[in-house]
């Protein structure tokens, strides 16, 4: 096998291995977050416990012009690390250029983490646990999300369901997962990709998993143990952000049951217009039962009530989401500043 050899310029050279530890690459995609990528290095390089493994990092600078600043990069963490421009914005281009890259090195695990999250100190340990415990080759673990005094009182700060061990997860997201290169490696595996529908309204992590378990029957499992803490910070602390990522989640979930029906990579699925009024309808219900909750809540406990309204606003939000969605309009999330309209997926 191979290591990595960092050289000044910042290229890798490739040198012998003389260790039969495993190989194990951290990925990062990053868009113009410079200083929570410092945060989340620094605390990949404070890591304890024992690593029994090889490891380097990889990032995906994805961005039109290179914007991650190379040096400061290599002075926040002791491991080596591997910078590689993607000019072609969007998540989907920066996470298989990840698994390209992940595949170069001769990984055999891609160890995947948000460039806005920081890691638990055990973090590293953890996954070299669960990578060599588990018989998975995709293991997902827990996100904690972190909330400041500045949130909107409308939003429930509730966290994502936490992964358990050896059970399939309910969350589908890759803010913290390991891929054996079993998944990713063209030479030698099956050599998923992300879809490129999905490049720039999100839904391209759960698009992915979903396939891999649907049409290749790879098992998803869930690991707890390997930690990760997601700030919210500025926009994100809106009810508006809030509800336009729950609007945009709900949207990519009807794409991603439309386009694998198209596939035929369901089987015996329901009709879509019959899955669509029945999520309508029960989203309805549950915001106005919710609503209705929060109102009469409030004048005995106001944050507890505005809480509430908060999630009934969730799911009429997610109710409302068939209306763009029959219209096949998208709301452009990545690899832009700000947010305009784009082209759904071709989902048929």
């Amino acid at each position: 096998m191979l290591a990595l050899r960092a050289n000044e310029s910042g290229k890798n050279e490739k040198a012998a291995r003389i260790s039969s530890r495993p190989f194990v690459a951290v990925g990062i995609c990053t868009f113009q977050r410079t200083e929570p990528l410092i945060e989340l290095l620094e605390s990949i390089g404070a890591q304890t416990g024992q690593i029994d493994a090889d490891v380097v990092i990889l990032i995906v600078d994805n961005n039109p012009t290179p914007s991650v600043p190379q040096d400061r990069v290599r002075k926040s963490t002791p491991y080596n690390v591997r910078i590689v421009h993607e000019p072609r914005t969007g998540l989907v281009h920066a996470r298989n250029r990840l698994f390209e890259l992940a595949e170069e090195t001769g990984a055999d695990w891609l160890i995947g983490v948000d460039d806005d999250a920081t890691v638990a100190k055990d973090w590293l340990a953890q996954w070299m646990q669960g990578t060599s415990k588990m018989e998975a080759k995709i293991l997902l673990s827990d996100i904690q999300l972190m909330f400041s005094d500045a949130v909107s009182p409308f939003i429930p700060q509730r966290q994502f369901a936490q992964p358990a061990e050896g059970k399939p997860p309910r969350v589908l997201a890759t803010g913290n997962y390991a891929i054996s290169r079993e998944v990713f490696a063209r030479n030698g595996g099956l050599g998923l990709r992300f879809h490129p529908d999905f490049n720039h309204i999100g839904g391209e992590d759960a698009e992915f998993f979903l396939r891999a378990k649907r049409q290749h029957g790879i098992v998803l499992s869930g690991w707890p143990n390997a930690r990760v803490y997601e700030k919210q910070r500025g926009h994100r602390l809106t009810l508006r952000y809030h509800l336009n990522r729950t609007l945009c989640t709900q949207m990519c979930g009807y794409y991603i049951a439309a386009l694998h029906r198209k596939d035929h990579i369901l089987k015996k699925p329901r009709p879509m217009a019959i899955m669509l009024t029945r999520r309508t309808i029960r989203s309805i219900g549950k915001g106005l039962a919710a609503l209705t909750s929060g109102a009469l809540t409030l004048p005995f406990d106001r944050s507890l009530g505005k809480k509430t309204i908060g999630i009934g606003l969730e799911h009429m939000t997610r109710a409302y989401a068939v209306v763009p969605y029959l219209f096949g309009k998208a709301s452009r999330r990545y690899g832009v500043v700000s947010s305009t309209s784009t082209e759904p997926p071709q989902a048929g």
